[in-house]
């Protein structure tokens, strides 16, 4: 069960809370949920899950969501830059 108010990163009693998805390619249900403050957000998808990853992959273990693999950030500057080279070829100028 949920504690309204805390993360359940932390600890910490806190007036804003998100929504952070333990498996991006999975179901948006609970047990697929943590509610987290904003900073252990951040920190949850950019250092813990890629983390994880490397350790369970450094352990033997296989099967692994992509979305652990990299960084939210590595993930958005791969992103950008396809954007970038698609409206590069669409731009006549």
């Amino acid at each position: 069960m949920k504690t309204a108010g805390v993360c359940e990163m932390c600890g910490h009693h806190v007036g804003v809370r998100q929504k952070a998805h333990i498996l991006a390619e999975g179901k948006k249900i609970e047990d697929n949920v943590l509610m987290l403050c904003p900073t252990c957000h951040i920190m949850f998808d950019t250092h813990v899950k890629p983390k994880i990853f490397k350790a369970m992959l450094a352990a033997g273990l296989q099967e692994f969501p992509e979305s652990w693999r990299r960084s939210i950030y590595e993930q958005a500057a791969e992103m950008s830059a396809k954007a970038l080279q698609k409206n590069r070829k669409t731009d006549p100028g």
